[in-house]
């Protein structure tokens, strides 16, 4: 990528925010709040990395496997 490249790009990003913020203020509504996170993804999370700061990959790797299930079953 060139610098006139990005020099473009820069300039559509610039583009398709500012069309963005007057849509938005036009509407009169504002953006919707994000969801809440789910509980048990914020538990499995912490419990993985918990167990990668002592180098516990089995832990880890269980963590990573039960991510894997709760996905498939809760969302």
């Amino acid at each position: 990528m060139t610098a006139a490249d990005g020099d473009a790009l820069r300039a559509k990003v610039a583009d398709t925010n500012h069309q963005s913020r007057q849509r938005l203020s036009a509407s009169g509504n504002p953006p919707e709040p994000p969801t809440p996170r789910c509980e048990t993804c914020r538990d499995i999370k912490r419990r993985r990395a918990a167990a990668l700061r002592v180098d516990d990959r089995q832990e880890a790797a269980r963590m990573t496997a039960a991510m894997g299930v709760h996905q498939r079953r809760a969302h």
